[in-house]
């Protein structure tokens, strides 16, 4: 039986592919990912995807747990809300870099 040819390279060969953001599509640097359970994990929530660090924050700041787990489950029903469209409207208009530091900081411009 003969071996099975295996390619002699190694990960650094290869270029990952850019991670989008599921709420505003850009990509999304690497010191900025952060996911989002779906349904929260205190929920019992086990599924997840990447969303930029400024939108994962958004998104807990405009809904609560039991929200999240009750009805904005999916990123379809996330975008629905008012709130989430204008503020996904505004952060498409930035850098896929971009990080508000006042929000970072607690207070708002």
């Amino acid at each position: 039986m003969a071996r099975k040819q295996r390619d002699n390279f190694t990960t650094q060969d290869v270029e990952a592919e850019p991670v989008i953001c599921q709420l505003c599509e850009r990509v999304i640097p690497d010191d900025q990912i952060e996911h989002h359970h779906l349904v929260p994990r205190s929920k019992g929530g086990r599924v997840t995807v990447p969303l930029h660090r400024i939108c994962h924050s958004h998104i807990h700041a405009a809904f609560t747990d039991a929200q999240l787990a009750k009805k904005f489950s999916t990123i379809s029903a996330i975008l629905e809300d008012p709130a989430i469209q204008k503020f996904v409207s505004w952060v498409r208009t930035k850098p896929p870099g971009f990080d508000d530091e006042a929000e970072e900081r607690g207070r708002r411009r």
